[in-house]
C-alpha cells in the first residue's frame, strides 16, 4: 500500500532536478540520470594511492584519502554544493554522503568514528547547520558508524579559504581547530569528512591535533576535488 502511495504522490508531484530543473519520478534522487552522470566520479576507492592521497604526503599520517567527484569551476557538482551551503538543502549533503558510504562500505577497514569538520560557532549559527555533519550523517546511514560532533571544536573564526595562496590557508588555519577530550580517539580509526579538499590546508590542520594520540588512524573523505590538485 505505501509503495503504490509513493508512486502516486512521485507521479503527479515528482521532485526536480537541483540542476537542470526537470522532473525526477524518484523521490530519492536530486538529480537527473544526465546530470548525475555528468557529476565527474573520481573511482578514487579503487586504488589507495590516488592524487588526493598524494596530496597528504609529507604534511600528514592518513590512511586512506577518498573524493566521490571531480569539482569544476561552475560544474553540476558546485552548484549541488552551493544549494547545500547557502539555500538550507541539508538533503544534499546527505545524498552525497550516502554515495560516498556506497563506495567506502567494501573497501574501507573499519572506520570507527566520522568526524566532521566543524565550522565555527558564529558561521555555522548564520547557516543553521554544518554542511560538513549533513555529509557525515549521510555516510552514517550507510556505514551505521557513530558521528562525534562534540570533542572537536573550530575555536577561532576565519574567513573564507577560497581566495587565499597555499600558504595563506595554512597561516590562517594555524590554532584554529581543538580537541576536547584526545583519549575518546585513542586506539581509533577517523573518517575526517568535509565538502570540498583544495589544497588540503584545513583538513591538515585538524589531523595535526590528532597525531600524538595513541594508536589513533586516520582517513578523508570528501565530496569534491578539483581535478589538479
Amino acid at each position: 500500500m505505501k509503495s503504490f502511495i509513493d508512486s502516486f504522490f512521485q507521479l503527479f508531484y515528482p521532485n526536480y532536478c537541483l540542476a537542470c530543473n526537470k522532473p525526477i519520478f524518484n523521490n530519492k534522487n536530486i538529480l537527473c540520470e544526465e546530470c548525475y552522470s555528468q557529476l565527474g566520479f573520481t573511482y578514487f576507492a579503487t586504488y589507495i594511492e590516488n592524487p588526493l592521497y598524494e596530496k597528504f604526503i609529507g604534511q600528514a599520517n592518513i590512511e586512506y584519502a577518498f573524493a566521490l567527484c571531480y569539482f569544476y569551476k561552475g560544474g553540476i557538482l558546485q552548484h549541488c554544493l552551493h544549494a547545500l551551503k547557502y539555500q538550507g538543502r541539508k538533503d544534499v549533503g546527505i545524498y552525497f554522503g550516502k554515495l560516498i558510504g556506497n563506495e567506502l562500505i567494501n573497501i574501507y577497514p573499519q572506520i570507527d568514528v566520522i568526524i566532521p569538520i566543524p565550522l565555527h560557532p558564529k558561521k555555522e549559527k548564520i547557516r543553521g547547520y554544518n554542511q560538513a555533519e549533513m555529509i557525515a550523517k549521510g555516510i552514517n546511514q550507510v556505514l551505521n558508524v557513530p558521528i562525534n560532533t562534540n570533542d572537536v571544536l573550530r575555536t577561532k573564526f576565519t574567513e573564507t579559504q577560497t581566495k587565499k595562496s597555499k600558504w595563506e590557508r595554512y597561516d590562517n588555519l594555524n590554532g584554529v581547530f581543538a580537541i576536547k577530550n584526545t583519549q575518546k580517539f585513542a586506539n581509533k580509526h577517523l573518517l575526517i569528512v568535509d565538502d570540498v579538499i583544495t589544497t588540503g590546508a584545513t583538513t591538515v590542520s585538524l589531523i595535526e591535533l590528532f597525531q600524538n594520540i595513541p594508536n589513533v588512524k586516520i582517513s578523508v573523505a570528501c565530496v569534491g576535488t578539483p581535478d589538479k590538485i
